[in-house]
């Protein structure tokens, strides 16, 4: 990416309407205002209806978050397509689906959007791959908003254009974009009730007959838990590190798959490792919208030179995905 076209990049990413920056923003940087959203995202309680734009798939989905006794607590749930609900209580996540649902055929039930980022945000290091900047004010939900753009250093990530509740920090709105602005996904509130009592059962999903559960954890993985990971990425681009590990079976064939996560603080993605089918699989490529699901043959495992599958899902461009995916190798314990 060139610098020179940076300001160019800015100024497209709001379509070059610039308002000025009150002080209660001026009064916070870049990075404090993502601070705050992430802090918004875990501490905050709130009840909303969103809709969620990825290719050519319009969701309308309900978020409900709160947090109980120090343990977060959110139930995701899609108002329109196939029943889905996703159940977070502290770092154990349940995906309930119904047979014959699409998202099955990953087999790996992930959630989707931004609450899944939500989940392993690290801003830290994000400067270090992204360029912030705060473009004024907007109105999002009858809420005022702040306005920043995050716009990618280098081509292995997408850029995200952010509007944030000027009270709370809460996202409101995102647009995610790529190096051209083209935009890949978008998200926006139409309505959000902050603070105020959550009860139970807006928390209790919904289960109905013959509903299928995955289960996957979150908890953070730290040197002690890496050591036991049994595959791992050659290669990943700048930035991003392993946010979480696990083994899980998959609903419809009870088979283990091995679960990788990586974030950078912002972009993530999720790497799948299973045995080969047994009718065999190719190399292949999908993408809707921002998301990309790139599938790989490798060889290695605990059985030696066998052929595993690797697929890697998340919102990255489809080169950097392939090069994540070719890169999986077996740890030797």
């Amino acid at each position: 990416m060139s610098f020179a076209n940076l300001p160019v990049l800015l100024l497209s990413f709001f379509g070059g309407a610039l308002i000025a920056v009150p002080a209660v923003a001026e009064e916070r940087t870049p990075a404090q205002w993502l601070d705050m959203m992430n802090r918004g995202f875990l501490e905050a309680s709130y009840d909303g209806i969103f809709s969620y734009f990825s290719g050519d798939d319009l969701s309308t989905m309900r978020v409900v978050h709160t947090v109980t006794n120090g343990v977060q607590r959110e139930r995701l749930v899609h108002l329109n397509g196939a029943p889905r609900e996703i159940v977070r209580t502290g770092d154990e996540v349940e995906c309930i689906l119904r047979p014959g649902d699409e998202i099955l055929a990953l087999e790996s039930s992930i959630p989707s959007g931004p609450f899944a980022r939500a989940f392993s945000r690290a801003f830290e290091g994000v400067s270090d791959n992204y360029t912030l900047s705060l473009h004024g004010t907007d109105r999002v939900t009858n809420r005022e908003a702040i306005r920043l753009a995050v716009v990618p250093r280098d081509a292995q990530r997408y850029g995200f254009r952010l509007w944030l509740d000027q009270e709370t920090g809460l996202l409101l709105r995102s647009e995610l974009v790529d190096m051209k602005g083209t935009k890949l996904e978008i998200f926006q509130f139409a309505t959000l009730k902050v603070g105020g009592p959550i009860s139970e059962q807006d928390l209790a999903p919904e289960s109905g007959a013959g509903a299928l559960t995955s289960h996957l954890s979150l908890e953070a993985a730290g040197p002690a838990e890496r050591r036991k990971v049994s595959w791992h990425a050659e290669w990943v681009p700048d930035g991003f590190t392993m946010a979480s590990w696990d083994i899980r079976r998959t609903p419809s064939s009870l088979k283990s798959v091995d679960t990788l996560m990586y974030s950078d603080g912002l972009a993530a993605f999720s790497v799948f490792i299973e045995d080969m089918p047994e009718s065999g699989a190719n190399a292949l490529v999908s993408r809707s919208g921002a998301t990309v699901a790139v599938s790989e043959v490798v060889m290695g495992g605990p059985q030696g030179a066998v052929h595993h599958l690797v697929t890697v899902v998340g919102e990255i461009p489809t080169a950097t995905a392939q090069r994540i995916a070719q890169s999986i190798r077996y740890i030797s314990q």
